[in-house]
């Protein structure tokens, strides 16, 4: 993931998912989390920004991004507060709120689950 912008163009990406991330608890490896400060500006090289015509055809950039780590989703959205992205659509609880229609459950989803985890998820999008 540290060289994500040697794989993709610039804003080659229409979206970027995220899906129960390595949550790297030392405070010392907090700047490897996929959704620390660093890789966030990496991302938004990648992401298609969002432009007058295009947003017509199709939304900008997102990131989704899902854990059942509560410390990590808690870093992810101070973190986002420092880059030039911002949070939607935040749930602590996704299997229980709005935002679960239409929701793919990757294989560690449905592991977390089927333990009583709750899922936390939440979009992040340009200011």
């Amino acid at each position: 993931a540290e060289n994500i912008n040697d794989v993709f163009a610039e804003n080659e990406v229409d979206g970027i998912y995220l899906n129960f991330s390595d949550p790297w608890p030392k405070d010392r490896h907090a700047k490897r989390r996929l959704t620390s400060r660093q890789f966030f500006a990496r991302y938004e090289k990648l992401l298609k920004p969002e432009g007058r015509y295009e947003k017509l055809l199709k939304p900008e950039g997102k990131i989704q991004f899902k854990t059942d780590n509560s410390a990590l989703f808690d870093f992810s959205l101070e973190e986002v507060e420092a880059t030039n992205f911002k949070a939607n659509e935040v749930s602590y609880d996704l299997h229980n709120s709005e935002w679960n229609e239409g929701n793919v459950m990757t294989e560690y989803e449905e592991r977390f689950s089927a333990k009583g985890n709750p899922i936390k998820r939440v979009v992040f999008v340009r200011r």
